[in-house]
């Protein structure tokens, strides 16, 4: 198994590359950022990586060909200085109509949230060219350790039906389902505490 580590800035640009190519041909990212549109995926997995990168909360492969990306839901307001710039750049990236769908995609997901605090995974991905391989399960541990010592439930959305699936088998045993307007059918999934 490739070591796993916590991602420094250095890696951001991998990273981001990363999540682009793993999520090419994903429901959520294409209705958002438009199918295949590789460079505005990488974009905004970049906006994403940079605070929970700063934060200590992404851990790697050593080749940055996976990763698991975690946030800490709660109920106090972000800590960067920087997360509007952040948010700037990529909309500026990406154009006014993906910024729109964005917004109208995590207004949903928003609308149907858990209660805070929980353990969010916001992104766990591998490129494909090393899919299949146990990366992902392995990357998941960092982060289920950490909820477990802070009691809380760990919590993800998906709009992949075959993601549901390989989430249930390990321990994301409750589902919510919403569909995004104009978009993907989708699901809250929560590993309870304790598991």
């Amino acid at each position: 198994m490739v070591p796993l580590r916590t991602a420094t800035s250095e890696d951001i640009d991998a990273l981001s590359a990363t999540v682009a190519a793993a999520f090419a041909s994903e429901a959520g990212w294409g209705y958002m950022l438009g199918p295949g549109n590789v460079d505005g995926m990488r974009a905004f997995a970049r906006a994403l990586l940079i605070p929970q990168v700063r934060r200590g909360t992404v851990w790697v492969t050593d080749d940055c060909l996976s990763l698991a990306m975690w946030q800490r839901r709660t109920t106090d307001p972000p800590l960067d200085e920087d997360h509007a710039s952040i948010w700037a750049e990529c909309r500026a990236k990406i154009g006014e109509e993906a910024w729109q769908r964005i917004a109208t995609y995590d207004a949903t997901v928003d609308a149907s949230a858990p209660t805070r605090p929980y353990w969010y995974l916001e992104v766990l991905a591998s490129h494909p060219d090393v899919q299949g391989h146990g990366r992902a399960t392995a990357l998941l541990q960092p982060g289920l350790e950490i909820a477990e010592t802070n009691g809380w439930d760990c919590w993800l959305e998906t709009s992949v039906l075959a993601n549901k699936n390989y989430y249930e088998a390990r321990g994301f045993t409750e589902s919510r389902e919403f569909v995004v307007p104009g978009g993907p059918t989708t699901w809250w999934m929560r590993r309870p505490f304790g598991l």
